[in-house]
C-alpha cells in the first residue's frame, strides 16, 4: 500500500498528522499545530496537520495509508491494530485523572432510572467512539434495556460537546459521553468544562467503566528510522516548558507515554460480543470501511515502545 510520506530534497521526511476535530476552535487547531511543530523540531521531520471530521475517517485514511500519523480513540485502535494497519508509538498521560463513559441529560429532565432512558431520544457521538457510543450502549443492555429498540430515536452527533449541547438544547433526551474523575472518582470534567454555562444545563446521570487510553499511532508502512524518531519525539517533547501547555489544551494530558494494552484487551473482548449481539447496531447510516472483526488474530500482548 503507497504511504502518505514523501521527502523533501534534503532527505527530510514530509508526514501527514491527522486527528478528528469536528468543532474545533481556529485556537484548539492553532495549538495542535504548534505542538505538532516542536514534534517536527524533535524527529528531525516536517509533520502537516490535517482536522478530519470524524473518528471514522481518521481510522478509514490511516488504514488506507492516507495518513502517516493519526490520534486514534480506544475502538479504532482495536481494530487497526488487529488488522496491522499501524503501529502505536505513544499514548497521552493524564496523571491523577481517568476518563469513564458517562450518561448526561438535561438538568430538569425528569429521567430517574436507566429504565426511564426507554422511549428516549439518544444522542450518540460517532460509531468508533469507546465512551460516546460502544460502551454505553453494553452497559444499558446489561441493565436491561433492549439498546436495538428501546429508543424513540438515536442519531450521531460527531463530537462528545456536540452530543452535551444537543442534550442541553432538548435535541436528545440523553447522550453519551465522558466524564473525566479524579482518583477518588470525584467529576472534575467533560467536554462542557469550558463553558459553564452548558455545565449547567446538564447532569450525570449514570458512569460507566474507566475507558483505556486513546493513542498516537503510524501506518505499519512507515519506514522504521522515521517512525522511531517520531516516536521518541513524542515521548520526549513535554520536556519543553511551551509543549507541555500545549499538551494540557490538546489533549488534556501531561505528557506521552509508550502505549501498553491493559484494559484494551477487556474492552475488545466486550464489543467483540457487542457486535456478535448486534448490540451497535443502529438504523442511521454510516459508510464503514473498518469494521470490529473478533475473528481476528490476537494481539493481546503488552505493546512496548517500538525498538525498529
Amino acid at each position: 500500500m503507497a504511504g502518505a510520506m514523501e521527502t523533501k530534497k534534503d532527505d527530510t521526511p514530509l508526514l501527514t498528522f491527522g486527528y478528528a476535530a469536528p468543532e474545533a476552535s481556529d485556537e484548539a487547531m492553532r495549538n495542535m499545530t504548534e505542538l505538532m511543530t516542536l514534534v517536527s523540531a524533535r524527529a528531525n521531520a516536517d509533520i502537516a496537520v490535517s482536522s478530519l471530521p470524524s473518528y471514522e475517517r481518521v481510522t478509514q485514511r490511516i488504514h488506507k495509508g492516507e495518513l502517516d500519523l493519526a490520534w486514534v480513540s480506544p475502538i479504532p485502535f482495536i481494530a487497526l491494530w488487529r488488522s496491522k494497519s499501524i503501529s502505536p508509538i505513544a499514548s497521552p498521560r493524564r496523571g491523577g485523572m481517568h476518563y469513564h463513559g458517562a450518561i448526561v441529560v438535561a438538568a430538569d429532565s425528569p429521567i430517574a432510572d436507566l429504565a426511564g432512558l426507554a422511549g428516549k431520544r439518544a444522542a450518540w457521538v460517532d460509531r468508533y467512539s469507546a465512551a460516546g457510543f460502544v460502551v454505553p450502549r453494553i452497559e444499558l443492555a446489561k441493565a436491561g434495556l433492549d439498546v436495538k429498540s428501546a429508543f424513540s430515536a438515536q442519531h450521531y452527533f460527531g463530537s462528545h460537546l456536540a452530543v452535551a449541547r444537543a442534550v442541553a438544547e432538548g435535541r436528545a433526551d440523553f447522550g453519551a459521553t465522558h466524564v473525566r474523575l479524579a482518583d477518588n472518582l470525584a467529576v472534575i470534567g467533560g467536554p462542557w468544562s469550558k463553558d459553564p454555562e452548558l455545565e449547567k444545563r446538564l447532569r450525570i446521570f449514570a458512569t460507566f467503566g474507566e475507558i483505556p487510553a486513546d493513542v498516537i499511532a503510524a501506518r505499519e508502512g512507515l519506514d522504521v528510522a522515521v517512525r522511531n524518531r517520531v516516536r521518541d519525539a513524542f515521548l520526549a517533547v513535554a520536556r519543553e516548558p511551551r509543549a507541555k501547555e500545549l499538551l494540557a489544551a490538546v489533549f488534556g494530558a501531561d505528557a506521552f507515554a509508550p502505549p501498553v494494552l491493559l484494559g484494551y484487551e477487556t474492552l475488545r473482548e466486550a464489543a467483540a460480543a457487542a457486535v456478535q449481539g448486534h448490540l451497535l447496531d443502529i438504523e442511521e447510516e454510516v459508510e464503514p470501511e473498518i469494521v470490529f472483526d473478533p475473528s481476528a488474530a490476537d494481539r493481546t500482548q503488552p505493546i512496548p515502545a517500538q525498538k525498529g
